[in-house]
């Protein structure tokens, strides 16, 4: 088995933006109603950046109509959809894998 360290660096050495991608965190939808503008924040869990626009862009509505009504006003329209981006961690993502990779390989070699 190739120790960790070893593995860490071909894998940096084959891929030049290490560390440099990024994804969609959140969104923010701004929404109005007669008076005033308000925000709406939600959390990207575990969707592709694509696949996360598509599903606020479709619940972008039926969100700001929820907060309007837990504020104790009136949805008129949505404004705005802003998306925060975050850089993803290649470090930890490639220690998670070799780790799984390891633990495969001990459970291969002991029989379990």
């Amino acid at each position: 088995m190739i120790g960790y360290a070893e593995a860490l660096r071909r894998a940096k050495a084959s891929k030049s933006d290490w560390n440099e991608e990024e994804r969609i965190s959140k969104a923010v939808i701004t929404w109005v109603d007669s008076d005033w503008e308000y925000e709406v924040e939600v959390e990207n869990e575990d969707m592709t950046d694509s696949e996360f626009q598509a599903w606020v862009e479709e619940q972008a509505e039926e969100l700001a109509r929820e907060a309007a009504k837990q504020k104790g006003t009136t949805f008129e329209e949505v404004d705005r959809i802003d998306y925060e981006y975050e850089t993803i961690d290649d470090d930890a993502a490639f220690q998670d894998s070799y780790e799984a990779y390891a633990e495969l390989e001990w459970e291969c070699r002991t029989e379990r």
